[in-house]
């Protein structure tokens, strides 16, 4: 499968100061490796995705969730990574 331009959703965003965005965006069959390899969110810098916004993930066939985290963007594309525990 690939990106769906429809199913990703602004959340929320923030009113002064600073905080993430978070989105939303659901798929049928991609896995993980597919969400994070380079620039597939396509359209997402055109949509207003920033580094650092939060991205869930839901999959629609099943219990499946994972958040992401903008990692970097370049053109109108972003490209998500999982982010890691603050130690």
């Amino acid at each position: 499968m690939a990106y769906v331009p429809d199913n990703l959703i602004l959340l929320d965003t923030q009113i002064g100061g600073y905080s993430p965005r978070r989105w939303g965006y659901t798929t049928a069959t991609d896995a993980d490796a597919t969400i994070v390899g380079a620039g597939y969110f396509s359209d997402g810098v055109t949509k207003g995705m920033k580094v650092g916004d939060l991205v869930a993930v839901v999959a629609t066939t099943g219990p499946k969730y994972k958040l992401y985290q903008v990692a970097s963007v370049s053109g109108a594309a972003a490209t998500v990574a999982a982010p890691t525990a603050i130690t």
